[in-house]
């Protein structure tokens, strides 16, 4: 999947891939350690005691970490269903000065995920119909290798580190090991099933956090809710937006399989869990997580109804909504009437994307580097507007990768998205019935996270985005190895056909 070198076997090949990824990931973590920390650790286990004790939490670590791999191999459903508990886990680290909400929960999966296909891929256990690549290896490596190699121009080099060690490496291990174990387990029930029984106790405290007016994991939240007209809750994450798009993964999750069983039992106890559900989105009041539900649901309805019901039905519901809302309050008629008003609701994304575009301009090439857009955007700013202005990440994924990895990483995020989205809806179609559907609602999940990107930040920082895309990938995969026909058995049939000689 991630070396393509001719005249050496798939095998050698990604694990030689794998390899590499490890390296860089290593090599840029070690980077984002304290001045002199490296050589205190070393200091430390040089001596007899600090060697012993080192070893004897390396072994066990690895004694850990093979149980898990051991456990895995033999019911790869437990990992996916240990994924899906850890994707949306996020834990305050303090890195260079700031707290980072990272997902350490899920590297410890994912480890243990690479080191089962590992396992797997070295003892032979892999046929070739399981072979780890789908349809964006390429566009994919392309990107994230670019990201990697803009690190060296980079105007702020260590966010740019952090964001590959944390985020962009790990989730393309991610992606690997779901792709390589996904047709050895029941991975979409297991992730779905995890999804929504994390995410019903999460909408309830969300509610329970809205009646008690108490939040926590975030304090500028809280001093914004005390001066808001809404009082906005954030369940266990540390932004409502975040809350608001892990609650909609899990709605789609419940209608998906819902529209699949339309029995009287399977309806009500759907109905049952949406209820908390949707309570715990309405109190994020989260505006793109709106959207983003409505989008999947619209994607799904052109699925199951066809492309003219569900333009006429949504494209009338729009309207009728819209006008409603026009003629009944008057401060919907100043939004979209007044600029400035606009600008004021929408929290300053319009100055974002106009500091990114001017980022852009500086170096339309290659950009400012991974992670420069923040170090940009307040060069932009004056002093005074330095002291006002609190949001300085641009809140809109396509501005942000054009302004730190100019026209040829915008290209590459172009060339990915098209080639995902073809992909997987030419895979839906071709696998057709319950897989094609659940393919389908993977591929609008993915487009709502895609729009939700659009006006928040976070997208290839969302492990839900790589997983989906992984399981979409895999079973379309799956649709055109078994669509495709097999060379022998067309010879055998050929040779039964042919007349006697």
């Amino acid at each position: 999947m991630l070396l393509g070198i001719p005249g050496v076997r798939p095998t050698l090949r990604r694990v030689a891939g794998l390899g590499l990824v490890v390296a860089a990931w290593i090599t840029l973590a070690i980077t984002l350690l304290p001045d002199g920390e490296a050589q205190r650790i070393g200091d430390r286990l040089s001596g007899p005691v600090g060697a012993v004790a080192g070893l004897a939490v390396l072994a066990g670590a690895a004694a850990l970490l093979a149980g898990a791999v051991r456990l895995t191999l033999r019911w790869p459903t437990a990992w996916f269903a240990a994924l899906g508990i850890a994707l949306p886990v996020r834990i305050p680290v303090p890195i260079g000065g700031d707290d980072r909400n990272l997902l350490l929960p899920l590297y410890l999966v994912i480890a243990v995920g690479v080191l089962a296909f590992v396992w797997r891929r070295l003892r032979g256990r892999f046929t070739a119909g399981d072979e780890p690549s789908t349809f964006i290896d390429i566009p994919l490596a392309a990107f994230v290798i670019f990201a990697l190699v803009s690190c060296v121009w980079s105007v702020d080099a260590e966010e740019g580190a952090v964001k590959l060690v944390f985020f962009y490496l790990p989730f393309l291990l991610l992606y690997l090991a779901v792709v390589a174990l996904w047709r050895h387990a029941q991975g979409l029930r297991a992730l779905a099933w995890a999804t929504v029984a994390l995410a019903v106790p999460v909408a309830v405290l969300a509610v329970v956090q809205y009646v008690t007016r108490d939040i926590f994991l975030n304090v500028r939240l809280q001093q914004a809710n005390v001066y808001s007209r809404f009082f906005r809750s954030n369940g266990i994450f540390f932004d409502p937006n975040i809350l608001g798009r892990f609650l909609v993964v899990a709605i789609i999750a419940i209608v998906a399989v819902a529209w699949l069983r339309p029995h009287r039992r399977e309806l009500v106890a759907a109905g049952v869990l949406l209820v908390p559900l949707c309570a715990g989105l309405a109190v994020t009041f989260s505006r793109s997580s709106c959207l983003m539900l409505m989008l999947a649901l619209a994607l799904m309805s052109w699925w199951a109804f066809g492309a003219r019901r569900t333009l006429a039905v949504g494209g009338a519901t729009l309207a009728v909504l819209a006008l409603t809302a026009f003629a009944v309050s008057n401060n919907v008629r100043k939004v979209v009437t007044d600029y400035d008003r606009l600008e004021t609701v929408s929290e300053g994304r319009f100055d974002l994307i106009r500091g990114g575009v001017q980022i852009w301009q500086e170096a339309p090439v290659h950009g400012a580097g991974l992670g420069g857009f923040e170090n940009r955007y307040q060069e932009t700013l004056t002093p005074a507007e330095q002291r006002r202005v609190r949001v300085v990440i641009s809140h809109n994924t396509p501005v942000t990768v054009l302004s730190e990895l100019g026209a040829i990483g915008f290209g590459l995020f172009i060339w990915l998205g098209l080639r995902l989205w073809r992909a997987l809806a030419d895979g839906a179609r071709r696998v057709g019935g319950t897989d094609g559907w659940y393919v389908w609602t993977l591929l609008a999940l993915v487009s709502g996270i895609l729009l939700h990107a659009l006006f928040y930040a976070g997208f290839f920082e969302d492990p839900f985005l790589w997983v989906l895309t992984a399981g979409a990938m895999a079973m379309a995969a799956a649709g055109a190895t078994a669509a495709r026909p097999d060379p022998a058995a067309q010879d055998a049939e050929i040779r039964e056909l042919a007349p006697p000689a």
